[in-house]
């Protein structure tokens, strides 16, 4: 599976897919992404906070590497010319999952891709309908990531509860939240939360 770089911008969804690709038993999924996709992801990034240190924005990409350490796609060539993408901007990631093999790309811009299946030798998916599939395959793996949110955002914010549907809703994953909603009332109910 391969994420674009706008999936990677929203924290929501990237912490989501990623914690979900490290719980997932067998592997469900595997990340990858290419050197194109980080540095896309990181620029638009930056410039929406050019405050932020290098610790701030550097460190995500750091951190992410280490985690996924053969997440990165290489040795791709870029066709500026195919069809299977309708932003010629977009065409390196295109490339990217067809070096990678993957059956699986993840953007937030669906539309951005081709509407021919015999284009695509993946499926395109939005976060929202891979989040979706995740917690249809590996309701466990969603349920100790949300787990795991809460504590870290706890931690982060002694006091305050965090509301991680809504920060989904935000990042247009709102069928995935609703998912959350019911998982978080199920941890009420068993006294989890």
């Amino acid at each position: 599976m391969l994420l674009d770089a706008n999936v990677l911008y929203s924290r929501a969804l990237r912490d989501w897919i990623c914690l979900s690709a490290l719980r997932c038993a067998d592997n469900m999924f595997r990340i990858r992404w290419s050197e194109d996709i980080l540095s896309e992801w990181m620029y638009n990034y930056r410039r929406k906070n050019p405050h932020l240190s290098d610790q701030s924005v550097g460190g995500m990409r750091r951190r992410l590497e280490a985690a996924f350490p053969s997440a990165m796609v290489t040795g791709y060539a870029v066709d500026p010319q195919t069809s299977a993408v309708k932003d010629k901007n977009d065409a390196h990631v295109h490339a990217a999952a067809l070096a990678a093999g993957v059956d699986i790309v993840v953007s937030a811009n669906v539309k951005d891709f081709s509407e021919d299946p015999d284009d695509l030798d993946y499926e395109v998916w939005t976060p929202d309908d891979f989040l979706c599939l995740v917690d249809d395959s590996s309701p466990s793996a969603v349920q100790k990531v949300l787990s795991e949110q809460l504590e870290y955002w706890r931690a982060k914010r002694p006091g305050s509860v965090p509301d991680l549907p809504l920060a989904l809703e935000d990042a247009n994953a709102a069928q995935f939240a609703d998912r959350i909603r019911c998982h978080l009332k199920h941890f009420a109910l068993n006294g989890l939360y």
